[in-house]
């Protein structure tokens, strides 16, 4: 067995796979599962299309001897096969168990998962066996869409101004696939021009992930209680991970702290925000939010988002109730000032 870290897994999807039987990727952000599975099946089949075959989880999971008698069917074009299953609501483990026993000798198969936990069957079958490479996938936030910026640029042959790189990076999200399609309609935009500039980007961006995230942090540190769970649902309802809501809050008070220790020693508000490297859209919300917000208040909020975070690792069904109830702990706290 291998596990890969989250944050090598670029690197080790390169790598040669001809040892294992069985890759299992999982993670929150199904684009970027995808993507890295696209990326290997590719790399096993010599990038060959005909020979990367697609099924329907719960369909195998039906019949699971079906996956071993294509696991070991012939090719009809000769070469290594892939097939691949995306994970849904019924177990797989029996159809995998027998493809363990048995490992097919010209096909791979590739399972792609969501945020799946550690004891999720899945994980406990395949963490066990030398035969399969067990590989999270976990956005590095800004790292990883800037490394997706960039090869997507150098692959279609664009240039871009480092302004508009930071308000792209900053307004297409986190998740993968989604980013993917903004950067592609920008560069759809820009046809004919082989340079992007902030007004293009300005021009095409529509804050993917970004704007119903943005909307509940402000609604929480502006102290407005009654839009805080109504836009928090509708970003889960759109993908977003309760625990990475709270990741976005706690680096907003992080940065709102930070400024406000700038303020406090003497900086004029302005000159704090434009050199924390604030979007310009956002900076007259956050001059408003750091102005109602006191050092020891913004203490106390990253010190109840550290506890929520931690909170929502151990309990995870919990995991959105969690969420909601510390950003309402925030907001009834400045509403009372």
């Amino acid at each position: 067995m291998v596990t890969i870290a989250a944050k090598d897994a670029e690197n080790f999807i390169k790598n040669d796979f001809s040892r294992f039987s069985l890759i299992l990727l999982y993670g929150p952000d199904e684009g970027l599962v995808s993507e890295r599975a696209e990326v290997i099946a590719r790399n096993i089949t010599n990038n060959d299309p005909a020979n990367i075959l697609r099924f329907d989880g719960d369909g195998i999971a039906a019949d699971p001897m079906r996956l071993a008698d294509e696991a070991n069917s012939i090719s009809m074009f000769g070469g290594m096969r892939v097939l691949r299953l995306r994970a849904g609501s019924k177990t797989l483990v029996p159809a995998l168990e027998t493809l363990l026993a048995k490992p097919p000798q010209d096909a791979k198969i590739i399972v792609e998962a969501g945020d799946i936990k550690p004891a999720h069957a899945l994980r406990t079958l395949l963490e066990k066996s030398n035969l399969a490479a067990v590989l999270p996938c976990y956005a590095e936030e800004g790292r990883d869409i800037t490394r997706l910026l960039d090869g997507m640029l150098s692959e279609n042959g664009f240039t871009i101004s480092a302004e508009a790189k930071l308000l792209l990076t900053q307004s297409v999200g986190v998740n993968r696939k989604r980013s993917r399609m903004e950067i592609e309609k920008l560069f759809l935009y820009c046809l004919g021009s082989s340079h992007i500039t902030r007004e293009d980007v300005e021009a095409i961006t529509t804050d993917a992930a970004a704007l119903s995230v943005d909307t509940v942090i402000d609604a929480t540190f502006l102290g407005q209680l009654d839009n805080i769970e109504a836009e928090a649902r509708r970003v889960f309802a759109d993908g977003t991970d309760a625990g990475v809501l709270l990741g976005y809050a706690l680096r907003h008070a992080l940065l709102l702290q930070a400024i406000r220790r700038d303020i406090d020693s003497g900086r004029n508000v302005t000159e704090s925000i434009k050199s924390s490297r604030v979007m310009w859209k956002r900076e007259h919300l956050v001059s408003e939010q750091v102005t109602r917000w006191s050092g020891a208040r913004l203490t106390r909020a990253v010190q109840i988002l550290s506890e929520a975070v931690l909170s929502i690792r151990r309990t995870a069904p919990l995991a959105e109730a969690i969420a909601i109830r510390s950003l309402w702990s925030l907001a009834l706290s400045i509403s009372k000032k």
